[in-house]
């Protein structure tokens, strides 16, 4: 850090203004920020960090989209719970390698995704680090006493669902992985892959019309790769997942590039991570239902498999492809590995 740091500090958190009001009582600038939940409501928080390296490269993430990505990924947890985020406190760790015009690019991101949801920087940290640039943010949300969506509510006979479309920001990443530049421009069809990658979007208003609903069991967000997430739905449920590949939601541009870079669309639907989208469980009766309601939103609403008893007590998950039944590896993203 400079020796003006606490001068840099003060310009990139200047759009927090402390002001107070909609539930809070002290703002940034002060020892703690406080606040309360709206009555009748539940506080839920969520952490994320990312460290230079391990989940961003300089070469496919501008400062800028690291930062909006750290809120969107909390942002997303609180999603799956089918919670309003509201709150947000980001601590930073710079190394040398890093200018403050690129940290403060950083925060840039920060405050458009945080603008772009409705949430309020109220809090944090800066600090210098040794080597790699390291973000943590945290944020605070609300969801209805005693409502709020979780893992362990699969039962069998219910339907499997992921909104959106998975495996999109594996794909970006590969076609930024061969530019190794984050401003690299591809041509139309993909560039919505790149921005996948870089700017995701959190399923707020999913997880809203799925608690509305009554009719969902399990939600999860799709951050680690849908096998990762169905295996933590299945194993917090103790039951077994059955999915048909055909139904899996892949954007045909995935397919395309899939097909000429010599991969299978699957394995980054599967395994790629960090699409954000939401994959859970509702009862079968409601589907239809829950179907009309995403189209009305113009959110795109896929069953892709069912809820099963596990037939010897231990979760599984499994997949139908070209007429086989095969268990899907428990894999995914891991922050000490790529892969499980």
């Amino acid at each position: 850090m400079a020796h003006d740091e606490f001068s840099l500090i003060r310009q990139w958190t200047s759009r927090s203004d402390g002001q107070e009001g909609d539930g809070l009582t002290v703002g940034i600038g002060d020892d703690a920020a406080v606040f309360a939940p709206s009555p009748a409501m539940e506080v839920v928080a969520c952490c994320d960090a990312m460290v230079e390296t391990v989940h961003f490269l300089k070469e496919t993430m501008r400062p800028s989209d690291i930062g909006y990505k750290a809120v969107i990924s909390n942002i997303s947890d609180v999603a799956a719970m089918g919670g309003l985020p509201r709150y947000a406190l980001v601590s930073i760790a710079v190394s040398p390698g890093w200018s403050a015009d690129e940290t403060s690019e950083i925060y840039e991101g920060i405050y458009a995704a945080c603008d772009a949801y409705g949430v309020r920087l109220i809090g944090g940290d800066t600090v210098s680090a040794p080597d790699a640039l390291h973000l943590s943010v945290t944020v605070l949300g609300e969801v209805e006493q005693g409502r709020a969506l979780r893992r362990s509510h699969a039962k069998p006979g219910q339907a499997v669902f992921v909104t959106g479309h998975v495996g999109s920001s594996a794909a970006g990443l590969h076609l930024l992985l061969k530019q190794k530049d984050p401003n690299s421009r591809f041509p139309a069809e993909l560039q919505p892959l790149v921005e996948a990658h870089q700017r995701p979007a959190a399923q707020v208003t999913a997880g809203r019309l799925l608690l509305a609903s009554r009719s969902c069991g399990a939600l999860n967000d799709v951050s680690d790769g849908l096998a990762s997430e169905l295996w933590e739905i299945a194993e917090a449920s103790g039951v077994a997942i059955a999915i048909d590949a055909d139904q899996v939601p892949i954007r045909a541009e995935v397919s395309s590039y899939a097909a000429e870079a010599g991969k299978d669309p699957l394995d980054w639907a599967f395994y790629g991570g960090e699409d954000y989208q939401l994959v859970g469980t509702a009862e079968a009766d409601g589907v239809a239902a829950l179907a009309e309601q995403f189209a009305a939103a113009g959110i795109p609403f896929a069953v892709i498999g069912s809820v099963e008893a596990s037939a010897d007590g231990k979760p599984a998950v499994t997949c139908a492809r070209a007429g086989r039944s095969m268990p899907l590896a428990k894999a995914g993203f891991n922050h000490f590995g790529r892969r499980e």
